[in-house]
């Protein structure tokens, strides 16, 4: 993965997931907005900024591997 995102695209693509969080909630009508929105900006700056993987290649031996443990949030 190519990691030339500047600071802007992350923002977008963050205020995009946090968009999608919301829509998701509400369709599901349940969910805990806090913890999925208090985590957005972490989640992707690490797997769209420093994470090296291969969504297309997901058994690829060099992957990066991001374990989230959020507990009763």
């Amino acid at each position: 993965m190519t990691k030339t995102r500047d600071e802007a695209e992350l923002k977008r693509i963050a205020l995009q997931a946090r968009r999608d969080i919301i829509e998701m909630i509400y369709r599901a009508k349940s969910g805990h907005p806090g913890g999925s929105l208090g985590a957005a900006e972490i989640l992707v700056g690490l797997y769209f900024g420093e994470m090296n993987h291969r969504p297309n290649e997901p058994q690829w031996p060099e992957r990066d591997r991001f374990v989230l443990s959020k507990g009763h949030v």
